[in-house]
């Protein structure tokens, strides 16, 4: 039983963990170079380009290509979790 209960809060917390890191790489890296301000507007839009997880996993990588942002794999994901978390509410 404690050891369910103790894998239970290891995993709880890597994930807030994860999505704390790709809410500040968010933060550091995604955006400064939009002008406009990055509220559930911007992400919910009625125009977005974006439909589904792929589209989301796809944009994120050709902001980091474009960009030349030298994130990792763990990073790119991060960053996708936490808008998908916070904004999208996409199945994966």
């Amino acid at each position: 039983m404690n050891q369910l209960l103790l894998t239970t809060m290891l995993i709880a917390s890597s994930a807030t963990f994860a999505n704390e890191e790709g809410k500040e790489l968010h933060k550091e890296s995604c955006i400064a170079c939009h002008i406009i301000e990055h509220d559930d507007a911007f992400y919910t839009r009625d125009n977005s380009r974006l439909h589904n997880h792929f589209d989301l996993r796809l944009q994120v990588s050709n902001c980091v290509s474009a960009l030349n942002i030298n994130w990792f794999p763990d990073e790119k994901k991060s960053v996708v979790n936490h808008l998908n978390n916070e904004y999208y509410k996409f199945k994966k």
